[in-house]
């Protein structure tokens, strides 16, 4: 029988499909076996012999624990040398053997001036809203308070309740400060504005510091800028005394102080310290201008920057004075410039021209004695010194004395300028001297004085000072108005209108809202106020949904108040229902009347009792 051609067609077309089949599945597997080896191989030559590799057609599975995120993407990265990144599966898991530590409790409080930020962790019981509550009070009405607080299932630690405690009083005392608190040991530093200050902390944490809490507080006080940079001297009969000096960090001033000790015999002298850049070889300057001053009898010496004044009145001989000034004039650098002159005043020399004395009293009164020799001098004088010291505080007992043959008119006008820099003094004016002596609020203000003289004294003129340093007072704020005058000024925004609410609600109206805005207006500056807003019904209705709408509409003003930025901490929002009307409820006019929000004090326990409920 003849098999037709059709047959061995079909037959011809199915042989070659199971060949193409064989050889496809053949490839595919030469391919699978030759990506598995050759990525193993790759991974076990690179050390990583957690990883296992399988594969699925052109598919590359990667499988394994590793030890961490760094093993896992070193395995990606060898598998992505060998095959295509997009046949790569990644089924490889992370295994971290370390145990995880659950949070440590701790509080950072940041403060500055009027702002306070405040991050940290603590247990899930703690009483954040007191602390936020707490700082708000710091921070006053015009200030903010940042939360950035976190709460871990950590149990309640009572060690970091008192360490926090310790920690709020101490910001209560400085406007600088950041302070890490933990159970058991509060850190940080606070900047406070003087030494003084910074002693009576010290004193006081010392005595206030929980038992078993440990501290580590540094206080800074913030250094002034000095400019310019100077130093004063003065040797008289039996005395050196320090009128002036400042230095840019603490151990030139304590060397300083150190050599001024040696020649005065006197401890406790201070030195100024502050930011600024003072002329080169500044410690060695000051110490050959110490050295020259010891050698004589009487005299001083001044050194503002790069340049030094050396005024001697009392020496044995010019030829002694030339002596030292050689030897001081050697120890100087190229750059200083000095000033040195001899005072010689010889026996029944004559003072022409009088005295004039300046005065400033304590309460800003300034007072001119002595003569002049013109009407324009007095009347140029006396507008300076109204200009310096108002109108109303000068007083000008200058006499005029056309016949006087030396006019001390413009050493006067330098004595109006440096007695201004003074609290209270006085400066006397002659052909022989000018003299300062007095009290200053401000350290070194002896140099300032040199400044304003320098360069306009006669050869025989020497300045002499005695200028006394006094610490200026604190300036006391203000104190806010009372409890009493904020409730006054709040009831007299109440005399005429209402808050007033949308009918049976305690949605505040528009007429209500714009009310509101006056009265946080007035409730903003009284931080410390313990204050009940109380709601009122009239007696439609049940009682106890009259109540509810009371309680309701005082909350609602109590909300508004906090949007407004008012300090709500000792507020507490009541409702009294139909309870307490003032009006006839059997009239619609009486019923309007005893629908109302009022305001009135209470008493600081109660409204702390109240909102904690």
């Amino acid at each position: 029988m003849r098999v037709p051609t059709i047959f061995w067609n079909y037959f011809s077309f199915f042989s070659a499909a199971v060949i193409s089949a064989i050889v496809a599945t053949s490839a595919i597997n030469f391919i699978e076996k030759n990506s598995r080896d050759q990525i193993k191989k790759e991974l076990l030559s690179a050390g990583v012999d957690w990883a296992e590799v399988e594969t699925k057609g052109l598919q590359v599975f990667l499988i394994g624990n590793a030890p961490d995120e760094a093993g896992r993407f070193r395995a990606l990265s060898i598998a992505g040398n060998v095959v295509d990144a997009e046949r790569l599966i990644d089924q490889m898991n992370i295994v971290d053997s370390l145990e995880i530590e659950p949070p440590k409790l701790k509080l950072e409080i940041i403060k500055n001036g009027k702002d306070i930020s405040v991050f940290g962790i603590v247990p899930e019981n703690f009483n954040k809203l007191d602390l936020i509550d707490s700082l708000q009070r710091q921070s006053g009405s015009s200030g903010t308070v940042k939360d950035f607080i976190e709460i871990s299932s950590n149990k309640e630690d009572l060690n970091l309740a008192k360490a926090i405690r310790f920690g709020l009083s101490i910001l209560e005392t400085v406007e600088l400060a950041r302070l890490e608190i933990k159970s058991s040991i509060l850190q940080g530093e606070v900047i406070v504005e003087n030494s003084k200050q910074k002693d009576f902390l010290i004193k006081q944490w010392r005595n206030d510091i929980p038992q078993g809490l440990r501290q580590k507080i540094h206080i800074k006080t913030p250094r002034p800028l000095i400019m310019p940079f100077s130093f004063r001297a003065t040797k008289g009969e039996g005395f050196l005394r320090l009128d002036a000096c400042s230095a840019d960090n603490k151990e030139t001033a304590s060397e300083i102080l150190n050599e001024v000790a040696k020649l005065s015999g006197k401890k406790g002298l201070k030195c100024e310290v502050g930011l600024g850049q003072p002329s080169d070889n500044w410690f060695e300057v000051v110490l050959s201008s110490l050295n020259a001053l010891s050698q004589i009898d009487e005299g001083s010496v001044t050194v503002i920057n790069d340049e030094i004044s050396f005024v001697v009145q009392k020496m044995e001989s010019e030829q002694e004075f030339q002596k030292v000034l050689k030897i001081f004039e050697d120890a100087l650098p190229n750059d200083y410039l000095l000033n040195a002159k001899l005072i010689t005043n010889s026996e029944g020399e004559e003072d022409f021209g009088g005295s004039v004395v300046l005065t400033l009293s304590p309460e800003g009164l300034f007072q001119m004695n002595g003569t002049v020799r013109f009407k324009t001098t007095k009347i140029t004088l006396t507008s300076l010194a109204e200009a310096k010291f108002g109108k109303d505080f000068v007083n000008n007992k200058l006499k005029i004395d056309a016949s006087m043959p030396q006019d001390l008119s413009d050493l006067i006008m330098f004595g109006i300028e440096a007695i201004s820099f003074l609290k209270n003094g006085f400066i006397l004016i002659n052909n022989s001297e000018v003299s300062v002596s007095g009290e200053a609020n401000e350290p070194n203000i002896a140099v300032k004085i040199a400044q304003t003289f320098y360069g306009n004294l006669a050869s025989n003129q020497p300045l002499k000072t005695k200028v006394s340093y006094v610490e200026p007072p604190k300036l006391v704020e203000p104190d806010g108005p009372t409890d009493e005058e904020c409730l006054e000024s709040v009831d007299k925004l109440l005399v005429e209108r209402k808050i007033t609410f949308e009918p049976s609600s305690d949605r505040i109206n528009l007429d209500g809202q714009q009310l509101l805005d006056e009265i946080a207006d007035v409730l903003r500056s009284c931080d410390e106020l313990s204050l009940e807003i109380a709601g009122h019904t009239d007696s439609q209705g049940r009682e106890q949904m009259n109540l509810q709408l009371s309680q309701s509409r005082a909350t609602a003003v109590l909300i508004e108040l906090q949007r407004r930025k008012v300090l709500t901490t000792n507020y507490v929002a009541k409702g009294y229902g139909e309870l307490q009307p003032i009006a006839d409820n059997d009239t619609e006019e009486g019923r309007e009347i005893n629908r109302r929000i009022e305001f009135k004090l209470a008493p600081k326990k109660e409204a702390g009792r109240n909102k904690s409920d």
